[in-house]
């Protein structure tokens, strides 16, 4: 049950986060927004994610997720539904912020989570299907629903189509503050042996709460450093997946929205399935080997490394079907990356996951809100005139090509085995 509502949770939230990147182009045409104001509203989210990041995880760690997962839920929905009410950029701009800092409490408490619910050997598998599969494949839907459904199918207008999502957020808003307790040892339909079982594997799951980090230890731990530099590259390159596909294909590539709709879901959906099997080859390893650094920075190092081959590759097609294809791709081998980062994370973090997930995604949504404007001027930049040409996309692809790679090089570099409270590292690795 814990399993169903976190995913539950992680799918919602990138359902309402990707309605943005589908209503852009929409919106520049009806406000007379260009990109590089449509980038900056873009880092709206991303400046109030990241300063939001680190408060919500202590608060985490010390009252438990339950009732700020609960709050965080509402707020972000409702925010999402005054996207709807917004008519000029300041209240636009003030809805982003809002949505922003209230959804900066999901992961690094679904982290949390994890550590108190699951056992170490299967943890990373059960992190894979929440963070990665259920997230990519709300992101996914999110398109889908959002534009080949609603506003396709059904000829909703987009203000109409957010109230939907918005009420199905207030009610998994609910679901969650009547089903979830903050650990196995809280909650009436778990028992003392299923609480002895994730306790044995890992003694700090013990404390779902009253815990606080030593942020001296944690800002001078080079894997943690390792780690935010990481996620500071990873959630740049993301920022393609999330804000500028849906623009590539109705205005490069002309895509009527009904199929931009289902089009830009493919590319998600392989990142979904990509973290699924990376959630299981790391448990597989670790299983047998007992050894995290291996697993984590294999598939770390491996996926990335990959995706910038096939996203080069990408660059060599016409057609629109094809190129979202190798997109898919691309994110499969991408994604590889989120269950591994969070693994390590789990790894290292001690009684304090929320507060180590909260201190390296606040770097993460640094690199999402430099993104946003910083892709509107690549675009613009390399493009022949005014309007954004073949030439500002491709532009843009080499350069998340090189981010890539980037990326894939940390992972030689970092050392899970090295908690916060021991500078030991792996003999072996």
């Amino acid at each position: 049950m814990v399993l169903a509502l976190g995913s539950v949770v992680s799918f919602t939230l990138y359902l309402h986060r990707y309605t943005w990147g589908f209503l852009k182009a929409d919106l520049g045409q009806e406000f007379g927004w260009d990109l590089v104001t449509l980038g900056w509203l873009d880092s709206a989210f991303s400046i109030s994610y990241g300063a939001g990041q680190v408060p919500a995880g202590i608060l985490g760690d010390w009252f438990g997720a339950h009732g700020l997962m609960t709050v965080a839920i509402i707020g972000w929905s409702l925010s999402l539904g005054a996207t709807a009410l917004a008519t000029t950029v300041v209240s636009m701009g003030a809805c982003r912020l809002m949505f922003g800092v209230t959804q900066a409490g999901c992961y690094p408490n679904l982290s949390k989570i994890t550590k108190n619910w699951f056992p170490v050997g299967f943890r990373t598998s059960a992190q894979a299907w929440m963070a990665t599969f259920a997230g990519r494949m709300g992101g996914a839907m999110s398109t889908v629903l959002l534009g080949t459904v609603l506003m396709g199918w059904l000829e909703l207008s987009w203000r109409a189509a957010i109230g939907v999502l918005t009420g199905f957020g207030l009610l998994v808003g609910l679901l969650f503050l009547l089903l979830f307790r903050n650990s196995p040892a809280a909650h009436p339909r778990s028992n003392q042996a299923e609480a002895d079982l994730i306790i044995g594997s890992d003694p700090d799951a013990r404390q779902a709460s009253r815990s606080r980090v030593s942020w001296s230890k944690l800002l001078k731990h080079p894997t943690v450093l390792l780690l935010m530099a990481r996620c500071f590259l990873s959630t740049f390159a993301d920022q393609l997946f999330v804000s500028w596909v849906p623009m590539y294909l109705l205005l490069e590539k002309e895509v009527d929205v009904k199929s931009a709709g289902w089009m830009t879901a493919i590319p998600l959906a392989g990142g979904a399935m990509g973290g699924v099997f990376s959630g299981y080859a790391q448990s597989w390893i670790l299983i047998r080997t007992g050894r995290p650094r291996l697993a984590r920075s294999t598939l770390g190092f491996c996926g990335k490394f990959t995706a910038m081959f096939i996203i080069y590759l990408s660059l060599q097609q016409n057609n629109p079907l094809m190129i979202v294809l190798l997109l898919g791709l691309t994110k499969f081998f991408a994604d590889w990356g989120l269950p591994a980062s969070w693994g390590a994370v789990t790894d290292i973090g001690g009684r304090n996951p929320a507060s180590v997930f909260a201190s390296i995604n606040t770097v993460g949504s640094i690199g999402g809100a430099i993104a946003g404007p910083t892709i509107g001027w690549v675009i613009m930049s390399f493009s022949s005139g005014e309007q954004p040409d073949a030439a500002g996309w491709q532009a843009l692809f080499v350069l998340i090509g090189v981010v890539y790679v980037t990326c894939a090089s940390l992972w030689l570099l970092i050392d899970c085995t090295r908690t916060l409270e021991s500078a030991t590292p792996e003999q072996s690795a």
